[in-house]
């Protein structure tokens, strides 16, 4: 089972937005927290507990979202969720990601792709061109579904804008930030999650000046996950900053590198990484049930003790968790 899949090659996008550099922001692990719930609530198949943010991701989120103006974004290769904050102006788009490591390889076609340009966003940009192709397909609704929600270009809700996402959905938010931003909305705060790298040298750079050197944006990886390492750097993707990578113990580190081989970058055997650390894509220890991909309490627990073993594991690792915290 794919919720989302990995599309593509890559792409070349051409806004001009300037970027002030200032004091890099500080990596606030609380925050992160927030945020991977936040973005752990995706994953969700039983929406009612989301739409009335009663969920237990929801409550773990600390973020209030209001009941009425929650809503889902569905594509046959993602589900985005667009929500109206509750205590402050401003909405929250969460993308999601991918929770399935063979049919994720599976569409992994960037050999057989060229990239796709970015222009229109920044000269010399590159991305990948399924994610492209992707963005582009949903960023209409998500700009309708914002305006729906409260958040339309020029209101006061549009000036506070949180973004997360993991996996494919990480890589789509660092797309996305950019068409939002053109669009009038203020992005100020962004956690991703296990990103894939999205584009090229010259998108990470402007990727850095515009939005991670201003405010909080921070790609959070997990020890030996082979998802982080794809595509390879070595046919021009490099990763956007600014990595918090976190070892198998849940140690933390800031990173001062995009390709930092102190952090995520310290592992090259993709092979032995896809063999032995698939699971890790949707592991970590900012979420009380550490994982991202079996939400505690909005699953479908029919449906996946049916068609995935594995489920009935996690679900009651998931219930020891809840019971323990």
């Amino acid at each position: 089972m794919l919720r989302g899949l990995f599309l593509g090659a890559s792409l070349r996008l051409s806004v001009d937005i300037p970027g002030v550099l200032g004091e890099p922001p500080v990596y606030d692990e609380a925050e992160a927290k927030q945020f991977a719930a936040l973005s752990s609530v995706t994953y969700c198949e039983k929406l009612e507990s989301v739409y009335n943010w009663t969920c237990a991701a929801c409550a773990d989120s600390k973020v209030r979202l209001v009941p009425g103006k929650i809503k889902f974004i569905d594509s046959d290769a993602t589900r985005i969720l667009v929500g109206k904050l509750a205590n402050e102006n401003g909405c929250l788009v969460s993308f999601r990601g991918t929770d399935n490591m063979q049919n994720w390889l599976q569409n992994l076609d960037f050999f057989a792709q060229a990239p796709a340009e970015y222009d229109n966003v920044c000269k010399g940009c590159k991305v990948h061109r399924g994610f492209y192709n992707l963005w582009h397909t949903v960023e209409p609704a998500v700009d309708a579904t914002l305006a729906a929600v409260g958040c339309a270009p020029g209101t006061p809700d549009a000036q506070n804008l949180y973004m997360t996402g993991h996996s494919q959905g990480a890589a789509l938010a660092h797309l996305a930030v950019f068409s939002l931003v053109k669009h009038g909305y203020n992005v100020t705060k962004m956690y991703t999650f296990e990103s894939p790298r999205t584009g090229n040298k010259v998108f990470a750079e402007e990727f850095t000046k515009r939005f991670a050197a201003n405010f909080p944006v921070f790609r959070i990886t997990h020890h030996m996950d082979p998802v982080v390492h794809m595509p390879p750097a070595f046919i021009d993707f490099q990763h956007v900053q600014t990595e918090v990578y976190y070892d198998e113990n849940g140690n933390h580190k800031v990173c001062n590198m995009p390709e930092d081989t102190s952090c995520s970058g310290q592992y090259s055997n993709f092979p032995g990484m896809l063999l032995l650390h698939s699971k890790e894509h949707c592991k970590t220890s900012l979420l009380s049930n550490g994982d991202f991909c079996w939400p505690v309490g909005c699953l479908n627990e029919k449906l996946h003790a049916v068609k995935d073993p594995q489920y009935t594991q996690n679900l009651a690792i998931d219930q020891a968790v809840v019971v323990v915290v």
